[in-house]
């Protein structure tokens, strides 16, 4: 297997990416457990691919964050910022009191 084949570096942001479209994949990596690669193994779509790629975001640290989302024209405090508020929003973390 082509490890490389499968890395795909985002061009968008967190917030540039619809909820409804980023549900379904953290749906398959978050509770059903399935391996990123796994994911972008069955799909050829590019738009699939960098959602698969921005859920598998989620839970990084946040050095490969910037390292990989360093096509996204954004300040790093900018995606840093939305990556919280994403994980909020597709409720992988509960809201502080």
């Amino acid at each position: 297997m082509n490890v490389t084949r499968h890395i795909v570096h985002p061009t968008h942001c967190f917030c540039q990416m619809p909820d409804a479209d980023l549900r379904p994949w953290v749906i398959k990596r978050y509770v059903e457990g399935r391996s990123t690669l796994e994911l972008l193994e069955n799909t050829d779509d590019p738009y699939e691919r960098e959602l698969i790629s921005i859920v598998a975001l989620l839970d990084v640290d946040d050095e490969t964050l910037l390292e990989i989302m360093g096509d996204v024209r954004l300040p790093q405090h900018h995606i840093l910022h939305c990556r919280e508020n994403a994980r909020r929003i597709l409720g992988l973390v509960s809201e502080s009191p």
